[in-house]
């Protein structure tokens, strides 16, 4: 090719020549912005990546918090059911006293970061938003298993106790997968749920035979 320049007459060689140069420098700068493109996609998955995990860990904690009290509310309903049906313990009653015993978490963390929450793998912000559901479930219905003379009625304690099992239990292949993305090596225990699901069996026997 050079020979063939050189063989060529001043004015069409230096034609060539300054054609020749200015697509080696588009080729340059066309190579250049396709590299600075890449770098700066992987940096925005790194980043993006990133965010994910903040999001997952700030759930997480709240979520084991929440576990934990969901799990508290729920042994202590069953053991007041069970104290209540032997009347071993005259005292134990579901009034404005249990009630004081418990003030469950707000979860803040949740609904601050509602908005953001479709950044996380789909099948996550679903389990996820089951859990809350179902641990405002709880807290709705704390307070309506309290007995009431006025009302004349009584809610079954399975309207508390059904959805605090899911809650602590329900949520556990979604805990997996954010200990996974954290990294984090031993997965979390569960909470201590004491006689929850032989009270949920109970009453549900208990009603099926009236």
């Amino acid at each position: 090719m050079w020979e063939w320049l050189r063989a060529l007459p001043p004015g069409p060689a230096s034609f060539v020549g300054t054609l020749t140069g200015s697509s080696i420098g588009l080729i340059a700068i066309l190579v250049g912005a396709l590299w600075n493109f890449n770098l700066s996609r992987k940096r925005d998955a790194l980043e993006r990546a990133q965010e994910i995990r903040s999001i997952a860990a700030a759930l997480y904690g709240e979520m084991l918090l929440i576990r934990k009290e969901a799990a508290s509310v729920a042994r202590a309903v069953a053991y007041a059911y069970v104290e209540i049906g032997t009347k071993r313990y005259p005292g134990v009653r579901f009034d404005h006293h249990f009630l004081e015993r418990f003030r469950l978490t707000e979860p803040l963390l949740y609904k601050s970061l509602a908005s953001r929450l479709g950044e996380l793998p789909s099948d996550i912000v679903i389990s996820i938003a089951e859990f809350y559901s179902n641990y405002e479930e709880v807290k709705k219905w704390l307070p309506l298993i309290m007995d009431d003379d006025k009302r004349g009625f009584s809610y079954s304690p399975t309207a508390v106790l059904v959805p605090a099992v899911d809650t602590v239990i329900g949520i556990n292949p979604t805990l997996r997968l954010i200990e996974n993305l954290l990294h984090i090596r031993t997965p979390v225990a569960d909470p201590d749920l004491g006689k929850t699901n032989s009270v949920i069996e109970m009453i549900e026997d208990q009603d099926a035979d009236d």
